[in-house]
């Protein structure tokens, strides 16, 4: 009876797998994160005694930012706004989505290499077992001629005692054949797709064997191949639909930028000229509280020279502690419009208790140059909100486009071309990869279609409905325009006629106060007549500061209306986007 080994791998190779399983599993138990914050870090503390508050670092005193025009002061406040600088961020990471997809029309290199053992069950011993165990039978035993009958008897006991030996070998001492086989494969391929619908791509391949019992076989081979889209994204309209997407969600995150910054312009001139008129009414304030010092002073000396009664005096000191009261408010007014200007603005090391500006004054409003239909011209091109909503109708447009595209089958032509080389050497996989013997050519079609559509059509529609919406939204955002212009210019138009009749009441109040002034010098009029006045007087010079005041921002309004507020004080927001 014949026996054949066992072949099994040997152990070097199991702790060859087990070490690299135990390698890449320890890898990827290394690969962690550190996070900046947890929900434990961030939770407040239970109770204000637990509560840890770090010891604020003396920090000298900041120089006041002084004597900035209006112009430098919009400036400062869009460079370090802190809400603009996390806008700023929006804009770049939309941009990020342009080369995401230009990606997909990116070469992409694949590779594999592989290498294993393996031992299957042989054939061998069982072919012998079979041959055995047929040819058992075959031999006769012979004797005289008469005794046929135990001859055959002899034959069958023979034949029924080997068949018993054989079984009882084959089940007490199997042969065990194993056949064992070695084997490595490596390939690359590079593909390139295109924005008309065609992928190019070439590919290399490497294949070898080695069994026992057989010859090693090595083959090698290299395919170049196109592949051409006919129906479904066939053709550069179609492939590059999320690439004019991206490009337009771009430009409608850098108009977004701008509206903030126009908002944070607006707001800073309006803080501008509400500190502004602050410190006019702050002014006018101790004006006001002097000249009833120096009433209350008159007053004293016509009771000294008895022209008036005592209680004259009664009320000029009224009059003085309302003017002081005045007079702090007035302050207290400065100290709030300084830290709303100084909140838009952020000047580099300072605190909002510390904050100070320099000399602001308040100018003479220019001329009321204010004409509707050239304002509303100017609000159609310069408004980002509606550069936002046209681009957003081109993104529609583009999403109608590709959902009509997804209605079409796929239907795809291809061609590739390659050499082959085959054989038992080591070097014959690449033997004949330079020889057009062994060439290697196909061409066809792939063909794919889903029936009903019922997705696309949903998406088709859904599309169509998105882009209506934009259009109305579009129509919408216009009419509001020319209604928020038309107000503007109104607003505008008026302030400025009630800063001239501001100033007029001003002028006239003033005539009235020194009338009255002479009239009291004279005996002709009481301290009441003269304090009234002086209280209309004061009125009006407010008045008139508020006035101008309002005037310039509503001036403000309509250029943020239009949209041109940044170009009118020259700066360019293109460049903006660039330096955050």
């Amino acid at each position: 009876m014949e026996r054949h080994t066992e072949r099994h791998p040997g152990p070097g190779r199991r702790a060859v797998c087990a070490g690299l399983a135990a390698v890449m599993l320890a890898a990827a138990s290394c690969a962690r994160h550190t996070p900046r914050h947890t929900p434990a870090s961030v939770a407040p503390p239970a109770t204000l005694a637990a509560a840890v508050l770090p010891a604020a670092a003396p920090s000298p005193a900041p120089a006041p930012v002084t004597d900035l025009t209006l112009e430098e002061l919009l400036r400062l406040a869009v460079a370090r706004n802190t809400s603009i600088e996390v806008s700023a961020y929006d804009v770049h990471i939309a941009a990020q989505a342009v080369p995401e997809a230009r990606a997909a029309f990116d070469p992409a290199l694949s590779a594999t290499v592989r290498y294993g053992e393996r031992n299957t069950p042989g054939t061998a011993g069982a072919n012998r077992t079979a041959a055995t165990t047929t040819g058992a039978g075959t031999g006769a035993v012979t004797g005289p001629a008469g005794t046929e009958g135990l001859t055959a008897a002899l034959t069958a006991v023979q034949t029924l005692v080997t068949q018993m030996s054989r079984v009882y070998g084959a089940v007490s001492e199997p042969s065990v054949v194993v056949d064992h086989t070695a084997s490595s494969s490596a390939g690359v391929t590079i593909s390139w797709p295109q924005p008309t619908g065609t992928i190019v791509s070439v590919s290399g391949d490497y294949a070898g064997s080695d069994s026992d019992g057989a010859a090693a076989e090595h083959s090698g081979s290299w395919t170049a191949a196109v592949t051409q889209a006919l129906l479904r994204d066939f053709g550069t309209d179609v492939n590059l639909v999320a690439l004019r997407q991206a490009r337009n969600s771009e430009a409608i995150a850098g108009l977004a930028f701008r509206e903030q910054v126009l908002v944070l312009l607006h707001e800073t001139e309006t803080a501008y000229w509400e500190l502004a008129l602050a410190r006019r009414t702050l002014d006018i304030r101790r004006a006001a509280l002097k000249l009833a010092e120096e009433q209350l002073a008159r007053t004293d000396a016509q009771i000294a020279l008895g022209k008036l009664y005592g209680k004259a005096r009664v009320s000029a000191e009224a009059e003085v502690a309302a003017q002081e009261a005045a007079l702090r408010a007035a302050e207290a007014e400065v100290t709030r419009r300084t830290t709303d200007l100084w909140l838009l603005v952020a000047p580099e090391n300072t605190a909002a208790d510390t904050a100070a500006f320099g000399a602001i004054a308040l100018p003479d409003p220019p001329a009321a140059d204010c004409d509707y239909a050239r304002s509303a011209a100017l609000a159609r091109v310069f408004r980002p909100d509606l550069g936002q909503a046209r681009l957003a109708t081109a993104n529609g447009d583009l999403s109608v486009l590709a959902a009509r595209n997804g209605l079409l089958p796929r239907l795809d032509g291809f061609v590739s071309y390659g050499l082959n080389s085959q054989g038992t050497g080591s070097g014959a996989w690449s033997s004949s990869l330079d020889d057009r013997t062994y060439e290697a050519f196909e061409a066809g079609l792939n063909f794919e279609m889903t029936l009903g559509n019922r997705a696309e059509k949903a998406r088709l529609e859904r599309a169509r409905l998105q882009v209506r919406q934009a259009e109305a939204r579009v129509r919408h955002l216009e009419r509001s325009a020319d209604a928020e212009v038309q107000n503007a210019v109104t607003e505008a138009l008026s302030q400025h006629a009630q800063t001239a009749a501001a100033r007029k009441e001003a002028a006239a109040r003033e005539e009235a106060l020194a009338v009255a002034a002479e009239s009291f010098r004279l005996g002709r009029s009481d301290s009441l007549d003269v304090l009234q006045a002086q209280r209309d007087y004061i009125a009006a010079r407010v008045s008139e500061a508020t006035a101008v005041a309002r005037s310039l921002q509503a001036l403000s309004a309509l250029h943020r209306a239009e949209g041109t507020l940044a170009a009118r004080h020259g700066i360019v927001l293109e460049t903006l986007e660039e330096d955050l």
